[in-house]
């Protein structure tokens, strides 16, 4: 995964960057993305941004490399429907949607015979996509890998016990990304020898964050005053389950939060029952947690000195090998190998962490 940054501010509206190749290409092959500033999406934008310019500068593809964002799916929706309208000049779209409710977007180009790729955030029930002509594939990363190391993760390292511990699920948003690491999470324990009863009775999951820290927090706060209110020692929450680094961040934050509403006893009831906190993505700031270095570690040893954590990789260059995967069909009409293009991922501990450290964003 290559290591990127952002510079400056990126806009929050939609923004659009014409990047005509050297050849002047008479077709755009357009990148929709979220708009985004930080984080993994951030992190998305960045490696599109870097791709076009890439692309451009290589002077071997006759196209337009054209990053479009947009601040919601409504607004996506619109790009896609007006990418639909002006067909004729469109190549192919690479996109990854805000959620599942950019199925109408990525159907209007499917209807309108517009090769396109969805990354990440894949529309999984509609029989118009799936039925394309035009529908290249699908990129993805091990969302169900991600679920399933995670569990075999507590189960190896803290004896995660059916029956008796529960399970603090801090999810991502409605698309198919927090379904697929759920499932390969529950699998795991169904082959430890979990029932789904058990399973049921242990899962403790909040409302979805939107992937936002500040929204993580927020929900991570009611959470523990409630069930601080039903039991001051949260027996049995030792595992927490969160989609993405900045799930994970967003509990630190509102730990050391003194206008966060939560008492001190909430705080010290959290950090002394939980014993592993897990998220997702790569984010730079979660491995300078891990590797206990982060700027404000001190503030954070207050409440979670003997907390561990650790992150699955999920890396948001494969907004690059949906344009890569593209541009081959484009070239030859190739597409994905079963429509389907699985990144692999990896644990990354404080064992291992220096590893992927240059690597995070």
């Amino acid at each position: 995964m290559k290591k990127t940054k952002l510079f400056g501010t990126l806009a929050v509206a939609a923004m659009v960057v014409g990047l005509a190749s050297c050849s002047g290409g008479e077709k755009d092959l357009v990148i929709l993305v979220p708009s985004a500033d930080h984080g993994w999406t951030g992190a998305i934008l960045s490696n599109a941004r870097d791709y076009a310019n890439e692309l451009k500068e290589s002077g071997d593809y006759e196209y337009n490399f054209v990053v479009q964002t947009s601040d919601g799916s409504e607004q996506m929706n619109q790009q896609m429907e007006d990418l639909v309208a002006r067909k004729d000049t469109v190549a192919g779209v690479v996109t990854l949607p805000w959620d599942a409710s950019a199925k109408p977007g990525v159907e209007a180009l499917a209807n309108a015979n517009i090769p396109f790729v969805v990354v990440d955030r894949v529309i999984t029930d509609s029989t118009i996509i799936k039925q394309s002509d035009y529908w290249v594939g699908d990129v993805r990363g091990n969302n169900e890998m991600i679920g399933e190391l995670t569990a075999k993760y507590f189960i190896d390292h803290y004896d995660l016990k059916a029956g008796e511990d529960k399970i603090l699920v801090i999810p991502g948003d409605n698309s198919s990304v927090p379904l697929a690491r759920n499932d390969g999470f529950q699998t795991a324990l169904k082959n430890a020898g979990w029932t789904q009863d058990q399973i049921t009775a242990a899962w403790d999951q909040t409302p979805s964050t939107g992937w936002s820290r500040a929204t993580a927090s927020q929900n991570f706060i009611a959470w523990l005053k409630a069930a601080y209110s039903k039991d001051k020692t949260l027996a049995g929450y030792r595992c927490v389950f969160t989609h993405d680094s900045e799930c994970s961040m967003g509990i630190l934050e509102a730990l050391v939060n003194p206008d966060s509403g939560l008492t001190e006893d909430e705080k010290t009831a959290f950090g002394t029952a939980v014993e592993v906190i897990a998220s997702s993505s790569g984010l730079q700031e979660m491995y300078d947690v891990i590797k206990g270095q982060h700027a404000r570690q001190a503030e954070f040893d207050e409440y979670v000195a003997n907390v561990d954590f650790f992150d699955v990789t999920y890396p948001p260059s494969m907004i690059k090998t949906g344009v890569d995967d593209m541009l081959t069909y484009l070239k030859d009409g190739t597409k994905i190998a079963g429509q389907d293009h699985v990144v692999p991922v990896d644990v990354v501990d404080k064992d291992n962490v220096d590893e992927f450290y240059d690597l995070g964003f």
